[in-house]
């Protein structure tokens, strides 16, 4: 017998009002109104049907104002829908704005068991978590004092580490992944990764792609309140990021950040990234297509953690031309320091001036150590009449009819 949905919704939808000023609203109400509307209504979400199946993971992306975060705050019950319907079952809990329900008079230690009973939490529930929230959180030395002075990214420690000590059915992620430093940010992936692991629910939100490629079975793209694509995790990531880079053509945005905190901390960093002729092994960085490329990354490693990396070439309007993981090839490595080396043979590039990202991932390629371009960009220079990105191996066939 097959398990019923942890989410079902059908037909969900989300209609806000907007007033131009606080008097339209109550002249909209009086009862000699005779059905004159003062409100601009607003459709932030439109007949989104879908489900949750028990243990799989279903990814949300979109847009800005795509109406991700609405979606969001209906399944999690902080908003009611305007039509439409949907079961939520089993136990839930929403990271969506970490330590929002904090009384900031109040300790770390009386927030705890505040938000607990929240949850449902008895107190003695509530005091058997107790040492596990703070542990995980690392508050030890500032649970007594007034949540009014925790710095912002300790607020979302507490709050992130409270949210998870619940252990629900189904966790509802929006965008959390940047929590505190990278240490702790890692503590907050390898939690979310364990309930993947363990067969629980989960609905994620994130613009991440990557994240939400690796992370999701599934893919709902919303556009404009509506959803546009609900299909595996690689069609609608590749959809979606096809459109997204046909709107971006001609801008000078690049989605390239360096996350990076590593160097001078225990953990894992790229010291450098070069790059190098491909049959000499010498320093350069300007080749024509069909040249043998090598891209070297030289990594510490002093914790012997078992590692991915990643490298690719991104042109100057912000197009991936390519990425290469040895996560995809089934590589992990875990020396104390040393060398990785992408070998790239008969470049297919064409022409222009490329940067070279280069991640170092977990060996799980979920927790990102650091992100960083090479040293130097990679500069293809075309010597013949063929026009486009990539030289795309290719042969004619020419077949006449016949003559009359």
């Amino acid at each position: 017998m097959a398990q019923e949905p942890v989410i079902s919704a059908r037909n969900l939808s989300k209609t806000y009002r907007i007033y131009r000023n606080p008097y339209n609203r109550i002249w909209e109400r009086m009862p000699w109104n005779k059905g004159k509307r003062f409100h601009q209504p607003v459709h932030a979400l439109r007949d989104a049907t879908f489900d949750v199946a028990p243990g799989e993971c279903v990814g949300l992306i979109g847009t800005n104002g795509a109406g991700k975060s609405t979606l969001l705050k209906v399944l999690s019950g902080t908003t009611f829908p305007t039509a439409g319907s949907y079961t939520v079952r089993g136990r839930v809990t929403s990271l969506l704005e970490l330590g929002a329900g904090f009384h900031m008079p109040f300790s770390g230690r009386d927030n705890i068991f505040m938000n607990a009973a929240m949850m449902g939490f008895s107190r003695k529930e509530a005091q058997a978590k107790y040492n596990e929230i703070v542990e995980f959180s690392e508050l030890e030395d500032f649970i007594d004092a007034p949540v009014r002075t925790y710095s912002s990214g300790m607020q979302a420690r507490l709050g992130f580490s409270v949210a998870v000590a619940t252990e629900p059915d189904l966790l509802i992620i929006d965008e959390i992944l940047a929590v505190g430093d990278m240490n702790f940010r890692r503590k907050c992936v390898d939690k979310i990764m364990d309930y993947k692991k363990r067969g629980k629910s989960m609905f994620f939100c994130s613009h991440s792609l990557y994240d939400v490629r690796q992370m999701c079975d599934r893919v709902i793209w919303l556009r404009d309140g509506r959803m546009q694509l609900l299909a595996d995790a690689v069609t609608v990531t590749n959809e979606y990021a096809t459109h997204e880079n046909k709107i971006a053509e001609g801008s000078d945005e690049m989605p390239f950040q360096d996350v990076a905190e590593a160097e001078g901390t225990n953990n894992p960093c790229v010291l450098s990234a070069h790059l190098l002729d491909g049959n000499t092994l010498k320093p350069r960085s300007t080749f024509a297509p069909g040249d043998n490329v090598t891209v070297r990354v030289h990594i510490k490693n002093t914790q012997r953690e078992r590692l991915t990396l990643a490298v690719g070439a991104l042109r100057s309007d912000g197009t991936l031309c390519f990425a290469h993981s040895t996560g995809f090839s089934d590589l992990v490595f875990d020396f104390e320091e040393g060398h990785v080396d992408l070998h790239l043979p008969n470049l297919c590039l064409l022409s222009g001036e490329f940067t070279v990202p280069v991640w170092l991932f977990d060996e799980n390629g979920v927790h990102r150590f650091q992100e960083r371009p090479a040293n130097e960009n990679l500069i293809v220079q075309n010597r013949t009449k063929a026009l486009g990105l990539f030289a795309q191996e290719h042969r004619w066939d020419i077949q006449p009819m016949g003559s009359k």
